[in-house]
């Protein structure tokens, strides 16, 4: 494959291997492939975390993946690209030392090939999630194989790529290993080996629900996205009608597609996180806030300030650590003091250890108002300035500005 060894080599046979393996080009137009220091990792799927390839200083491999958040399907697909590789590449992978330090396949599946007894592991597993999730008595908006990041607010037990699944579900399956069987076939996007319905359903549905904005497409990338839903539900649809998505919501995508920009807010409720107000960390941190799920984030000032954006509204926000020169941390209620500075307050309010207040500003000239909050705990500050139209109700800014909240890292 090369005269020596390289991530750049092996970053250019891996992209070459992973499109030959996709039949389509809309989903060889997916391929991202990112180098690390040790090696290199490709996804594609919308519900994957990527198949990583690491190259040790022996020259060896390993390949490393989690495949449980799309399922079998995606499983199977991971092992025939692997045996791809080792093909063309070479190599021999060793699979027989699963669940030790030295790797394998957990499942067993890339020594057995029996898809059948694959997908009863992916069963046992989601099974074993339903019986952890239900040990937690009232709880409700958890998420199983979702990816680290903002999540969405929803009334709703667990959410998943493939939507949202409340609590009786769960204990049906916990309880019942058909129940299970069941439940697993609607909870992984891809469960049948190869490209069938079943894929291309789980493609339109996944990207409904994490992918697509609900207002008129901002860009290039948001255009894409509505169109890949709606030809990945055309080809799941002709393959199994049983798999298409709603008309309603087929109509509602070519509806954002044709109005454009114009369509500045979710228009309806239905499936899609992001039509529902998301909750960020901000700074990977202690401070978090609520703001709509279809705004983008920006980070500003090499990311000492965020901003949060979505049609005529936004909402920019910094923070202060402050110690006096003993270390010891100023009150929250000095700090809080010093933010408001002389301009007073319309809004005061305290929550858990945070106290805050408001006010509101108008600015004629620029057809805006805006809404500057300070949010303070012992050492710290949150400002927050959010930005509406002058005539808008004032509700959604303040309900952003009550929302932030502190929870504290534990070191």
């Amino acid at each position: 494959m090369w005269a020596k060894p390289s991530v750049p080599a092996l970053a250019r046979e891996l992209r070459r291997i992973c499109l030959d393996a996709l039949p389509e080009p809309m989903l060889r137009e997916r391929v991202n492939l990112w180098q690390r220091e040790q090696g290199v990792s490709v996804a594609w799927h919308p519900a994957e975390e990527g198949l990583s390839i690491d190259l040790r200083e022996d020259g060896s491999l390993v390949a490393w993946a989690v495949t449980n958040t799309v399922g079998p399907g995606y499983h199977a697909f991971l092992i025939e690209l692997l045996d791809r590789i080792s093909a063309q590449w070479g190599v021999r992978w060793s699979w027989e030392n699963a669940g030790e330090d030295e790797g394998g396949d957990e499942t067993g599946y890339a020594l057995h090939r029996d898809m059948r007894l694959l997908q009863d592991e992916m069963t046992a597993w989601l099974r074993q999630v339903a019986r952890i999730v239900l040990e937690r008595d009232g709880a409700q908006n958890l998420f199983v194989s979702m990816p680290i990041g903002p999540m969405p607010h929803f009334a709703g037990f667990v959410g998943s790529p493939m939507g949202i699944w409340d609590e009786p579900r769960f204990r049906d399956a916990a309880d019942d290993a058909g129940d299970a069987l069941v439940l697993a076939r609607e909870f992984f996007p891809w469960w049948q080996r190869g490209f069938q319905a079943d894929f291309w359903g789980g493609m339109a549905r996944v990207g409904l629900w994490c992918d697509v904005s609900w207002v008129g497409p901002r860009d290039q990338a948001e255009r894409d996205t509505l169109r890949g839903v709606l030809e990945s539900d055309r080809r799941a649809s002709a393959l199994d009608p049983d798999r298409a998505l709603a008309p309603a919501l087929r109509d509602e995508l070519h509806w954002l597609l044709e109005r454009g920009a114009e369509i500045e807010l979710p228009q309806a409720e239905g499936p899609g996180y992001k039509r529902l107000p998301t909750r960020h960390v901000l700074y990977g941190g202690s401070w978090s806030v609520e703001v709509p799920g279809h705004f983008i984030e920006h980070q500003l000032n090499d990311g000492k300030n965020l901003q949060y954006v979505g049609d005529r509204r936004a909402v920019y926000v910094s923070s202060l650590s402050v110690a006096a020169d003993d270390g010891s941390l100023p009150p929250a209620a000095e700090l809080l003091e010093t933010a408001s500075g002389e301009a007073g307050a319309d809004l005061r309010w305290a929550h858990d250890d945070i106290l805050a207040c408001a006010y509101w500003e108008r600015d004629r000239d620029g057809g805006v108002r805006h809404l500057y909050a300070a949010c303070a705990v012992d050492g710290q500050v949150l400002l927050l300035t959010i930005t509406d139209e002058l005539d808008a109700a004032q509700d959604w800014a303040e309900a952003v500005a009550r929302s932030v909240r502190w929870a504290p890292r534990e070191d």
